[in-house]
């Protein structure tokens, strides 16, 4: 299990480029992906209330089951925990994932259907700080939610610690923010994508 770590912000028109200029002056560019998302749960939402969420992902010819847990949020820094392992397709896949996830899921396995998509490109940057590595990625895209026809534009920048002191993740990344509030007008995001997705499928998370 991995513990996800990140800052996210919010990227209004006017700040791409500036950001963008910055990112590509500070950072090392990773290049552009597309990914390509839909959330699965049960029709009594299930996920939802648990504060979790199921994932596969498209990225390029590769596909990727992850699970996110409960975390916390605020002011746009949130720590969850998360589980991704790869998969032959657009299906979950039980066995490839750790018992912890397994036991959440096995229940609700044969419920499991799709409930919103969240596809976007994504360019990313790794950048250095204070001994830390930080992948920034800046993603374009929207968010669907087909039962409800509701679409919602996905801009935002994630600052996910990658290395370091891990005592010190979130006043690195706290730093980060607020250097690229100072380069273009960003302003921090507490609404994962899943969410807003949930948000706009008609579910409010718990």
């Amino acid at each position: 299990m991995a513990q996800e770590i990140e800052l996210k912000l919010a990227v209004p028109d006017a700040a791409l480029v500036p950001l963008a200029a910055w990112l590509d002056a500070n950072g090392e560019a990773k290049g552009e992906v597309t990914l390509l998302n839909v959330y699965l749960d049960t029709p009594e939402r299930d996920l939802a209330r648990a504060r979790a969420a199921l994932r596969l992902r498209r990225k390029g010819a590769q596909w990727l089951q992850t699970l996110k847990t409960a975390g916390q949020s605020q002011a746009g820094l949130a720590s969850r925990h998360e589980w991704e392992t790869e998969v032959a397709g657009e299906a979950i896949e039980l066995q490839r994932l750790p018992d912890e996830a397994r036991t959440l899921l096995a229940p609700l396995a044969d419920r499991l259907a799709p409930v919103f998509r969240t596809d976007f490109t994504r360019r990313i940057w790794i950048l250095e700080h204070d001994g830390a590595r930080v992948e920034a990625a800046l993603d374009n895209g929207a968010i669907t939610a087909p039962a409800t026809h509701a679409q919602e534009r996905i801009q935002e920048l994630e600052l996910e610690w990658l290395s370091g002191d891990e005592s010190r993740a979130a006043e690195t990344l706290r730093t980060l923010g607020a250097r690229l509030q100072a380069v273009a007008p960003l302003t921090p995001s507490d609404l994962s994508k899943a969410a807003r997705g949930y948000r706009l499928a008609g579910v409010a998370k718990a």
